[in-house]
């Protein structure tokens, strides 16, 4: 019953309140941005969550429908929601087709154009600036490894869906700086999961972990494409498979939600260090519980 409860929310958008179309300001360039207020400001101020596209950018046809499904669920639990554009002002599409040595934009660059989204936020007055968090998709998920792999990533919380993480296995050690909670197909050939099980081992921190889905490919939770059909894709001299799996992406987002409220819900905020409300080494393989 809770699967099928799941699966009409993410089947089913929302109506989010008024969009507000904004720019922010980064050190050399200027981005724009969709900005989602609090859907109850009588609350006073409250938490936002940052949304981080993947390379096939936020705008397609018009918006594309995950992150815009993420920012009406999103809506439902109160949260302010900032949908970034890092592609509009560098006048790119789209750079999935784009060979990683020929891409002019790297994740560490997004993570830099995050830093300054956040800032934006934090100069709202309906924004609580001490509840922030990330989220982020393939391209975008890398970006959140980037920016929570920094001292001071200005945020409380991030997921990332299906990143990619040989690059941070190549750091002398890794660490996130904020909890973050991956989660990723376990026959994902784009963005493969053991990397990133190598990475969360390595890391050896209670509140970064990995969550795997069995017989689950990459873009898994795009319901833009058709459940159980398979989507091979041409990346310069390879070819990646996606296909949306309704129940991973169904218990991805449950786990997104319960993940976030810790740390961005008021009446929940740990009083204690996050390393003592967790234990284990932070790698989970899911069983659809």
């Amino acid at each position: 019953m809770r699967i099928i409860y799941w699966f009409y929310l993410l089947c089913v958008i929302a109506l989010p309140a008024r969009a507000e179309r904004v720019l922010i300001p980064g050190a050399e360039i200027v981005l724009s941005a969709k900005y989602f207020a609090p859907p109850f400001p009588e609350a006073g101020p409250a938490a936002a969550v940052l949304l981080l596209h993947g390379c096939n950018g936020l705008h397609s046809d018009g918006i594309n429908p995950r992150p815009d499904r993420m920012a009406s669920l999103l809506q439902e639990k109160g949260y302010a929601v900032l949908m970034l554009d890092s592609f509009g002002a560098r006048d790119l599409q789209e750079i999935c087709s784009v060979p990683l040595s020929k891409r002019t934009l790297s994740p560490r660059m997004r993570a830099e154009d995050a830093r300054h989204a956040l800032e934006w936020l934090k100069t709202r007055k309906e924004i609580d600036g001490d509840r922030l968090g990330v989220i982020g998709w393939s391209h975008g998920a890398t970006s959140v490894l980037a920016l929570l792999g920094q001292k001071q990533p200005s945020v409380r919380v991030g997921v990332g869906f299906f990143p990619s993480c040989s690059s941070y296995l190549l750091k002398d050690k890794y660490q996130v700086t904020a909890p973050l909670l991956l989660l990723v197909g376990e026959d994902d050939d784009w963005t493969p999961a053991e990397p990133c099980r190598a990475l969360v081992a390595r890391a050896d921190q209670p509140t970064f972990r990995l969550i795997t889905y069995p017989d689950t490919l990459h873009d898994f939770d795009n319901a833009a494409l058709k459940s159980g059909e398979i989507t091979r894709l041409t990346m310069g001299t390879s070819s990646v498979s996606v296909a949306f799996n309704p129940e991973a992406s169904s218990d991805a987002y449950r786990r997104t939600f319960k993940w976030l409220s810790p740390w961005l819900d008021l009446n929940r905020i740990p009083i204690a260090p996050p390393s003592s409300r967790h234990g284990g080494l932070g790698m989970v393989k899911n069983t659809g519980s």
